[in-house]
């Protein structure tokens, strides 16, 4: 019984460690500056608009870039400040996408909306996991925002002190698993008897040393 309290637990502690890589799809609309603050140039693979990212928890700095061609042939590129979205936990294997939340449809709402964007992080079922609206971006940062670059130095990144809180969504399918093997920890706890409970505490407190 104490060994299979131990597995329990084993196994809900690596559920949590993530492996490997996940792919990031990106819309031309989001320009990606930096991940983890690394700049995505020297790091990270990138071909038809996806990249690769490690597992787990990730920090993407990125920023709203809208091309607009104009009746009198005439165009303007929009770009806003930078905006940093810190994910949740990435499953290895898995596929991702960013996406505009509340896109722009025409150019009068682009200039605002360059102003304040909201990104979205999307699972493979196309859940929302996280979205996360930028700050205005202050006047001191204009020369670097609104260069001519896609990508810029990670240590050009401003603060995100005044980046609003992002909304995290936790699907309830992302749950299950741990729900289930949770239930199963407390279930085999239930049954074990006094000695049984000791002998685990023991273990458990080894553990922790």
């Amino acid at each position: 019984m104490v060994f299979k309290i131990a597995t329990g637990i084993g196994a809900l502690l690596l559920s949590s460690i993530a492996f490997s890589a996940v792919t990031l799809s990106v819309p031309e609309e989001i320009k990606i500056v930096a991940v983890n603050d690394q700049d995505i140039g020297a790091n990270l693979l990138r071909s038809n608009n996806k990249i690769k990212l490690n597992a787990g928890t990730n920090v993407i700095s990125v920023r709203y870039s809208g091309y607009y061609q104009h009746p009198d042939n005439s165009h303007d590129i929009l770009k806003s400040g930078i905006v940093t979205v810190k994910t949740p936990v990435l499953k290895d294997g898995n596929n991702y996408s960013l996406a505009l939340i509340n896109p722009p449809k025409d150019f009068d709402q682009a200039e605002k909306y360059k102003d304040e964007p909201i990104i979205g992080l999307y699972d493979q079922n196309k859940q929302l996991l996280v979205q996360q609206a930028g700050a205005k971006a202050s006047k001191s940062w204009l020369s670097s925002v609104f260069s001519d670059s896609d990508t810029l130095d990670a240590t050009q990144i401003p603060p995100q002190a005044h980046q609003p809180a992002a909304v995290y969504n936790t699907p309830a399918v992302q749950n299950a698993s741990a729900t289930s093997s949770t239930q199963t920890l407390i279930k085999s706890w239930q049954q074990a008897n006094k000695q049984e409970r000791q002998a685990f505490m023991s273990w458990l407190a080894e553990q922790s040393n």
